[in-house]
């Protein structure tokens, strides 16, 4: 009886797609972020306690 090797070809196919999955995976989480960060990025501009509609709607049902 012959020993067999083991197919490396395979594994190594194996292993190029879970690892290219894992990294779609991080690329498609880290897109969405960067896209969200201008909009952060504005909104930390603004300096001290800003009363908005929905901070004054919020103080309005603590009365009422």
């Amino acid at each position: 009886m012959k020993n067999q090797q083991p197919d490396t070809s395979r594994r190594s196919l194996l292993k190029a797609v879970t690892l290219g999955s894992a990294a779609g995976a991080a690329i498609a989480a880290t897109g969405s972020a960067v896209a969200a960060t201008p909009t952060q990025a504005t909104k930390a501009k603004q300096h001290g306690y800003q009363e908005t509609d929905h901070v004054k709607a919020y103080y309005q049902s603590l009365r009422g």
